[in-house]
């Protein structure tokens, strides 16, 4: 039996995330809640145990953020690997047009990187502010994350700038 969060804590959570007081997706809000709190929060089991209640893996907070790009920020790589042995979506994107490997990279958690790319995930992938995960990941000093994304294929924009001027 998973253990409850207590009501005070979890309504500070949400509190501070922005998402009392906002719509949610179809299902039922507490334990797409739930989902999202155990996913930021790497607890990997009361995730199992939601995704056994049937939450959706794909389940987002009103910002658009889903619980597989929680878990990637924090590098909580168990809730990731449970996230996508579920059916999480790699491509799926925030408001801001942010995937969870471009927030895996910025802060360096290399081992959630490469279960990402594992997954399938567009390495080249741009968020709006036109930043890749490669970009982030350069940005953030993280050596071992820009190394793991160049193996995979990723390629630097000074590399695409001038692949595209080449075409021209």
């Amino acid at each position: 039996m998973r253990q409850r969060v207590p009501r005070l804590r979890l309504a500070a959570l949400l509190l501070l995330s922005g998402w009392v007081g906002t719509p949610w997706a179809a299902g039922d809000p507490a334990q797409t809640q739930s989902l999202l709190a155990a996913a930021m929060q790497g607890r990997v089991q009361e995730v199992r145990d939601l995704l056994a209640e049937g939450v959706d893996a794909n389940s987002k907070n009103p910002a658009g953020r889903s619980a597989l790009q929680l878990a990637a920020f924090n590098g909580n790589l168990l809730t990731v690997q449970a996230l996508l042995a579920a059916g999480a979506d790699v491509t799926q994107v925030d408001g801001r047009g942010a995937t969870a490997l471009m927030d895996a990279a910025a802060f360096g958690h290399a081992d959630v990187v490469s279960l990402l790319i594992q997954g399938g995930v567009d390495v080249n992938a741009k968020d709006q502010g036109g930043n890749s995960a490669l970009t982030l990941a350069k940005k953030g000093g993280h050596a071992e994350v820009v190394k793991r994304l160049l193996a995979a294929g990723a390629v630097a924009e000074e590399e695409q700038a001038a692949g595209e001027k080449k075409k021209k």
